[in-house]
């Protein structure tokens, strides 16, 4: 995982030149969308580059989805993190980037959503379009810009009770070879 974290930059300096599709690769949760936009971008991205895209997709997806069932409660997770009460949810500024405010709204042991603070603009971290993306698109440019967001969401998932265990891979064909059988039947799916 912290491999994983530590090629981010590696990913932004070249998310540039191929930023659609790199985002496809990344935060598309059908394996036949990233698979395709692999394909693309392994004729003009460094196999370097798309393994960092690759590992922070496994980071992306291990990641909880919302709402979930937490293994602690509200309160104790409050204590844990050090999140305030305000209004109905629990909230905390990050302390590497003041900036960036983590909300949680829980009742219980069960989370309905979080909601990152990024420069005064609240984003659910459940993207619109859930279906389709593993975290909310304005999100994924605040997690490859703001080296603190990432960071500070896995530890939170961590302190919420949560398994987070994601595959780390050392080349693309790695990663078609774990996924192969499952871009096979979405593939299949879709015909």
């Amino acid at each position: 995982m912290v491999s994983a974290l530590a090629s981010i930059p590696l990913l932004r300096q070249h998310i540039d030149a191929e930023e659609d599709l790199v985002r496809i690769v990344v935060n598309a949760r059908s394996r036949v969308e990233a698979n395709l936009a692999l394909g693309i971008l392994r004729e003009s991205v460094s196999e370097r580059v798309l393994v960092a895209a690759l590992n922070l997709r496994e980071v992306l997806d291990s990641l909880p989805g919302y709402p979930c069932s937490m293994a602690v409660d509200e309160t104790t997770l409050a204590k844990i993190v050090g999140l305030e009460k305000n209004h109905t949810a629990w909230t905390k500024p990050l302390d590497d980037d003041p900036d960036i405010t983590l909300t949680v709204s829980t009742a219980g042991n069960f989370c309905f959503d979080l909601v990152i603070g990024v420069d005064g603009r609240n984003i659910f971290w459940t993207p619109p379009s859930a279906e389709e993306d593993f975290v909310h698109p304005e999100l994924l440019d605040a997690c490859l810009e703001r080296e603190a967001l990432l960071p500070a969401i896995i530890s939170l998932t961590e302190d919420m009770g949560l398994v987070f265990n994601p595959r780390f891979y050392m080349s693309v064909d790695d990663w078609n070879l774990d996924h192969l059988q499952e871009s096979f039947e979405d593939f299949r799916s879709i015909f």
